[in-house]
């Protein structure tokens, strides 16, 4: 493939030395392009992707390593080209692979596979099942909630929320790629809504439930544990923005955004609050175990803080996207190291270091975004984003010579970013794409703003105080 000229390339390299471990990775997302970067600094990148993602290109052609365009969730195509690149390891960290069994095919071809297999990542595809599992091991943090597998027992649960006078979420029971669930308030104004919704539900996606749950009133977070399947290494909590525009209004999207903040724990936490978290995480991890389900890599926990105490929301199985962006930024040990212990069993809190800096990732999408929208062509001048130690992932976009082009079907780019502080990052990425971005993508300005994280932090104080809080619940 013909590549660009220097300024505009995505990523630069220094030299380095020769390679020794053959990588896999799976996706062509803004979090694949994450991992091939990391990898690509001491590591042979090879990848089969959905579309050509120019960053995951690039870093697999200047490591020595070949990719395809293929179906990443077809398990027998992935392990068969692994298997003809002689890959090493492969990470597979992406929801529709480890739901097809990507990773089960791997193993079978004796191929050392980090990821969970099918049945661990019911975790995440089956959203039924992982309320049952936590309402089993720490019943404590789960929420309220019935599950419904027809019209008879949607109206009974309907009526059961109604009299308690509780505010629903609902929840498709499969994978939506973050788009599904709607909550009581911002997208669905009464529980006639709710109803009609959820029969939809039942309705379009036959033999699957659906799950009702009580809407939190509250503060979202996330924290992604890694894992080699017994031994867990929690990262820096992040905070999402899932909505489509400023101040959490729109559509639900993939993620337009996210930050960390330079300790593990974010500024409306308490140690307490992360100490929960690893607690409930460690345990369904051991009843995983007991299961005897094979989960090795994330293991991806999304909390609510409320005036009652922390709250489960969901588990995935894998690293967030964009969480993930911001978690591998500032890891400092190197992902190769990390990728290795997870499948040998020696990760630990010892050996998982990170840099002690808060990171900010803002996502560009087209105007039309979480709709499919027209494909616009963009640049962003890499060597702007270097000069402020900004990062650029490529996404839903591709190549067409000096430029990018979105495919107008997802996010097209992310910009991240770190420095000392949340608002630091976040106007590192706000420079950049001020001063460099050109094609008319849009983004939210608001991600990690002094405002935004003042406003957490009162949100957090009211609520430990037993004062009423205004938070957006989901």
């Amino acid at each position: 493939m013909q590549q660009p000229p220097d300024h505009h390339a995505i990523l630069i390299r220094p030299p380095r030395p020769p390679f020794v471990d053959k990588f896999l990775i799976v996706g062509s997302g803004g979090r694949e392009a994450a991992f091939a970067s990391r990898l690509a600094e001491d590591s042979v990148v090879c990848a089969v992707m959905d579309h050509e993602n120019p960053l995951i290109a690039e870093c697999s052609e200047g490591t020595g390593g070949n990719w395809v365009v293929g179906d990443t969730r077809n398990p027998t195509e992935v392990a068969g080209f692994a298997e003809r690149e002689h890959v090493d390891y492969a990470f597979v960290s992406s929801d529709e692979p480890l739901a097809a069994g990507v990773v089960d095919g791997l193993l079978d071809r004796g191929i050392m596979a980090v990821g969970a297999t099918r049945a661990a990542a019911r975790i995440e595809w089956d959203k039924i099942w992982s309320a049952g599992l936590v309402n089993r091991v720490c019943p404590e943090i789960m929420p309220r909630h019935r599950t419904v597998r027809d019209q008879d027992e949607l109206r009974g649960a309907l009526a059961w929320f109604e009299a308690a006078d509780l505010a629903v979420v609902v929840k498709p029971e499969g994978l939506t790629g973050g788009k599904g669930v709607k909550v009581m308030g911002p997208h669905l104004e009464t529980y006639g809504d709710c109803r009609d919704y959820a029969a939809e539900l039942l309705d379009g996606r036959p033999g699957e439930g659906v799950l009702l749950v009580e809407r939190l009133e509250g503060i979202e977070f996330t924290i992604m544990g890694l894992t080699d399947g017994v031994h867990l290494v929690m990262s820096p909590a992040s905070y999402d923005y899932p909505y489509r525009f400023a101040g959490d209004t729109g559509p639900g999207t993939g993620g337009m955004g996210c930050f960390t903040g330079p300790a593990k724990a974010l500024p409306f936490m308490t140690d307490d609050d992360l100490d929960g978290c690893r607690s409930a995480m460690e345990q369904v991890l051991a009843e995983m175990r007991r299961l005897g389900l094979r989960f090795t890599g994330v293991l991806n926990g999304g909390f609510f803080l409320t005036r009652t105490g922390l709250k489960f929301m969901e588990f995935n199985g894998r690293f967030g996207d964009p969480e993930g962006l911001n978690i591998l930024q500032v890891l400092r040990t190197p992902f190769s190291e990390v990728v290795k212990r997870m499948w040998h069993g020696t990760l630990s809190t010892n050996s998982v270091k990170f840099e002690g800096l808060a990171s900010v990732v803002k996502y560009l999408v087209g105007p039309e975004y979480p709709a499919a929208g027209r494909r616009i062509a963009f640049n962003i001048d890499a060597g702007r984003a270097a000069e402020v130690g900004a990062s650029i992932w490529t996404a839903s976009c591709l190549r067409d010579g000096n430029s990018l082009v979105s495919l107008g079907r997802s996010r097209a780019v992310a910009v991240g970013a770190m420095a000392g502080s949340i608002q630091e990052a976040s106007e590192v990425v706000e420079d950049v794409l001020a001063t460099s971005e050109t094609g008319g993508l849009e983004h939210r300005s608001d991600i990690g703003t002094e405002d935004g994280l003042r406003e957490l932090v009162t949100m957090a104080e009211k609520m430990r105080a037993g004062l009423p809080s205004t938070q957006q619940a989901t």
